[in-house]
């Protein structure tokens, strides 16, 4: 279903178009850090939320205070059906980038990183899920190597971490998702960015969200047409040459016997009348 490419450079990078190209100022502002540790990014103060809309404009995710029992409005992510006005809460989103999800080209689903909470919150390992726009139910789940840390223990060289960014690729095929990092030493600001590739099988996370390929069913309905195109012919040959052969004039039965009796009366009828003439 999926593979990972580790670490990948800005020229891997950038290799590729992706489908929201403004969320590209947000890793523009992760590789050009003053002291090129990043540490124009603090995390928690200098980034704020946008709306990740998808390429048709129906859909859109951003960022809402949704009330709860207890009369407090918590920050959460939704996404919004713009045709329909209906809008979905997105649980467990976990990014610290501008946009929080990335949407398929054909904007039909959207993969978003969030983390999969164990030890009581501690070591939550991080997520890549894809989910369908529609009704926001989950197609595909990849783990990374990353962890979220609550705690002293981790069992990585990095003390925090946060997927930053995530873009989805304008063929479908990859998705690309960075992480930024403190290690021990680090202090509050991030000193580590590494970009990941996801790489997936578009045609198949298309079917189990319940569409199929306009390119299989062009190709399934060309072969057969193809198919009785060319059994056909030969009716069509079968049908035109008994037409063919009745314009063409052919001469009825017996006709070239009559034509030799007529000629031998006539030659008979010849010599009578020069022995007459005797």
């Amino acid at each position: 279903m999926a593979s990972v490419d580790e670490s990948i450079d800005e020229d891997d990078f950038y290799s590729v178009s992706y489908t929201n190209p403004d969320s590209l100022e947000a890793h523009e502002m992760a590789t050009s850090g003053e002291d090129g540790k990043h540490s124009q990014i603090q995390i928690h103060h200098k980034l704020t939320p946008r709306t990740t809309v998808s390429p048709d404009n129906n859909f859109s995710v951003y960022m809402k205070a949704l009330s709860t029992a207890s009369g407090m409005g918590i920050e959460e992510y939704v996404i919004n059906n713009n045709l329909t006005g209906r809008e979905i809460k997105i649980k467990d989103v976990s990014t610290m980038g501008y946009y929080a999800v990335a949407f398929s080209p054909d904007s039909k689903m959207y993969a978003a990183p969030k983390v999969v909470s164990c030890e009581n919150g501690r070591n939550g390992q991080y997520v890549i899920d894809i989910c369908s726009a529609q009704t926001n139910e989950l197609l595909h789940r990849e783990f990374t190597p990353f962890y979220k840390e609550s705690s002293k223990y981790t069992p990585m060289e990095w003390d925090r971490s946060a997927i930053y960014g995530i873009y989805w690729s304008e063929d479908g095929s990859s998705l690309a998702y960075e992480v930024l990092a403190a290690d021990v030493d680090g202090g509050n600001y991030p000193t580590t960015l590494v970009i990941n590739r996801l790489n997936v099988n578009y045609t198949e996370l298309r079917e189990m969200n319940g569409y199929v390929e306009p390119v299989a069913e062009f190709s399934e309905t060309t072969n057969v047409s193809e198919e009785q195109a060319m059994n056909s012919m030969p009716v069509e040959q079968e049908e035109e040459n008994p037409a063919t052969d009745e314009a063409e004039p052919v001469a009825a039965p017996g006709f070239g016997i009559l034509i030799a009796l007529s000629a031998l009366a006539i030659l008979a009828i010849g010599r009578k009348l020069n022995g007459g003439s005797r």
